[in-house]
């Protein structure tokens, strides 16, 4: 008797795009906010001889709401194809075929892992004597499609520290998906062939749970900004007691109004109600407007920022400028205050971030030099000195 194994030749993963939840599931929101749901359905494929794969999904951006569960979902339906059993003995026999497969799903808020497996056994099937002719006859046995796996695997993800780890920009989460199928063909009293082809149809539903962007002034009660010197503001404010959550927050600077940076953080306050303080001192040569927020931080990787305020500060170090006439009609014109020479390097950008205008300038006496002309919209121009290499920025406005 001799057994012959055929591994599991190839696994084709098709989309099927089915509905797992027969309804919606909605997150539990703060102020009666309505909750939602972003849901995502993908499609892996496994070539010849491949047996595993990863499963990307987008993380949940923190600026677009908060997520309060996850839900991973996935149906699967193991298929052999094909199984044919050859009889190559001179006498009658009896074939018989056991098929065995182990699907496992591996990744973030799993905590072990979410397996299904199928130990089938098939037979007997009556094989007459070897007629000669290979993959027909009586000698020879198959048999089309069937199913030998149906399964749904879920798991759910509620806990804050968990739900942490889905939280980012333009980065994925990953599941690794892995099968292991193989086949033992048995013919009794003599040799034989065993041929198996297996596919599965494998549908991943992946879901957030979500509430919508919240403002801080849900917990910040005041929010002030503060210029303490020329080249120093402070930041304050106190909150609304909130003795459930775990949170911290972060005092943010920007230049442009739109891209910030963090400078300063502090813990929550569990021991007084005295206010929050950070204070922020401009970089030597970094002169102009300063905008500062305040951006709350939780546990589980939500954000919630503040209104914006912003201060003008400057430096001494930095030849001191203004914009003339601002707000302008088109024309765009500096004025130095306290010096009479020198080359600076000018750069102006527009609320998107894309430089509309950029030169080089040789002061040699004059102190009001006209440097471009743009069209109806506010702008930034940031001055840096060639030599010194310090900056300063200043807003504009074209109406």
């Amino acid at each position: 008797m001799k057994h012959v194994y055929a591994r599991f030749f190839s696994v084709t993963i098709l989309l099927l795009f089915l509905l797992i939840f027969s309804h919606l599931s909605y997150a539990q929101c703060p102020n009666g906010q309505t909750g939602g749901q972003t849901a995502y359905d993908t499609t892996i494929v496994f070539g010849s001889g491949i047996v595993a794969t990863q499963v990307k999904f987008p993380k949940f951006d923190p600026l677009n709401g908060m997520v309060t569960c996850v839900k991973l979902c996935v149906t699967i339906k193991g298929i052999i194809d094909t199984v044919a059993l050859e009889n190559f003995t001179n006498a009658p026999q009896t074939g018989s075929y056991t098929y065995s497969r182990n699907d496992t799903i591996t990744g973030p808020g799993i905590p072990t892992y979410l397996t299904s497996n199928a130990n089938l056994s098939f037979g007997p099937f009556p094989l007459a004597a070897t007629n000669g002719v290979f993959g027909s006859g009586p000698d020879f046995y198959s048999h089309g499609s069937d199913t030998v796996l149906t399964k749904v695997l879920c798991a759910n993800i509620s806990d804050s520290a968990t739900i942490g780890q889905f939280y980012g920009v333009n980065d994925s989460v990953t599941y690794n998906y892995t099968i292991d199928a193989n086949a033992i063909g048995i013919v009794t009293g003599g040799s034989s062939l065993t041929f198996v082809l297996s596919s599965g149809l494998v549908n991943f539903h992946f879901q957030y749970c979500t509430c919508p962007p919240a403002i801080l002034p849900l917990d910040i009660l005041e929010f002030s900004l503060t210029k303490l010197a020329a080249d120093r503001a402070e930041l304050k404010w106190t909150e609304a007691e909130d003795p459930f959550s775990d949170y911290h927050y972060e005092a943010q600077v920007s230049r442009n109004g739109h891209d910030f940076a963090s400078f300063g953080s502090a813990p929550k306050n569990t021991i007084s109600n005295d206010p929050y303080r950070i204070t922020y001192r401009a970089v030597s040569g970094e002169n102009g407007v300063y905008y500062f927020r305040v951006k709350q931080v939780y546990s589980n990787g939500y954000t919630r920022f503040s209104n914006i305020k912003q201060v003008t500060l400057e430096n001494s170090d930095f030849p001191k400028f203004t914009l003339s006439p601002n707000p302008s009609n088109g024309i765009v014109g500096i004025k130095f205050d306290n010096i009479t020479s020198g080359r600076f390097n000018i750069q102006i950008y527009n609320t998107q971030g894309q430089t509309m205008v950029k030169k080089d300038l040789s002061l040699t006496g004059s102190s009001y030099v006209q440097v471009a002309s743009l069209e109806r919209g506010v702008y930034w121009l940031r001055l840096t000195d060639v030599k010194s290499q310090a900056s300063c920025v200043n807003q504009l406005l074209i109406k």
